[in-house]
């Protein structure tokens, strides 16, 4: 195995052998949600994407799981790929339909460290992307994505700055040359009252490819616990980059099981 996907693999069973180990018990939440996406990303045509998951989540100690299962739609001309951006120039039907299951997504994430005076987290996550989106139908690449990211946070009272920093490993694709990348966000969030959050967000990858350029996006979202047990979360987004969607927004709808 690749020395550099090894220490993600290892991140990723580790929980496995003790999410049973001690007597406190794990927390499960079910969720899903939609989001939509346009944009040009540089080029004549427009590029609309839907993107419905089903991300069910598991929290025990210090260990998060989180495995997420979407449906993927694009309508435009199939140059675009989510989260990459425009990969060829060539243009077979700037109306063209398809869709069908996307890209399985399973993290885990570790909290590393909290420092009680200081009121600092630190935790590591590593990803596996598994390409199980259709190639054929430029869905995805159709090669598994490995990434491992480090995030710090700090409480300020009712705000949270935060910053991550990653490095992401894309799959062989016979179709599309991906150089791997390191990534990372600033963000901050605040808490307005017991129900309410709210929140920013500035995500940043290096360029694929010398002829593509760095992805920026901004985005904003609002959290509100509808319950003890349902949360409702809305978000917007913007491109700051031509390999980003001009626009998109969407929410998500979580259940946390008692």
């Amino acid at each position: 195995m690749n020395n550099r996907l090894s220490l993600i693999f290892l991140l990723l069973i580790l929980p496995f052998s003790s999410l049973y180990a001690g007597p406190q018990k794990g927390q499960f939440t079910l969720s899903t949600g939609t989001t939509f996406t346009s944009g040009d990303y540089d080029s004549p045509h427009t590029t609309e994407m839907l993107y419905i998951p089903v991300t069910l989540k598991y929290k025990k100690d210090k260990w998060k799981i989180k495995l997420t299962v979407p449906y993927l739609k694009v309508k435009g001309p199939q140059n675009v790929l989510r989260n990459i951006g425009q990969v060829t120039e060539n243009v077979l039907d700037p109306d063209s339909i398809n869709e069908g299951l996307g890209d399985i997504d399973l993290s885990v994430g570790y909290r590393l460290l909290y420092h009680q005076k200081s009121k600092t987290l630190l935790d590591l996550t590593g990803k596996v992307k598994f390409g199980t989106a259709d190639e054929k139908k430029n869905l995805g690449t159709g090669e598994n994505d490995y990434a491992l990211a480090l995030g710090m946070y700090k409480l300020l009272g009712d705000f949270t700055p935060y910053a991550t920093f990653g490095r992401k490993h894309y799959g062989n694709s016979s179709r599309f040359q991906l150089n791997d990348v390191f990534f990372g966000s600033l963000g901050l969030s605040y808490k307005a009252s017991r129900q309410t959050s709210t929140g920013v967000n500035l995500y940043l990858k290096d360029k694929t490819a010398s002829t593509r350029s760095n992805t920026r996006q901004l985005s904003a979202y609002v959290s509100h616990k509808l319950d003890s047990n349902w949360k409702l979360l809305g978000y917007v987004l913007t491109g700051l980059s031509e390999n980003t969607p001009d626009l998109g927004g969407g929410f998500s709808l979580a259940y946390q099981f008692k």
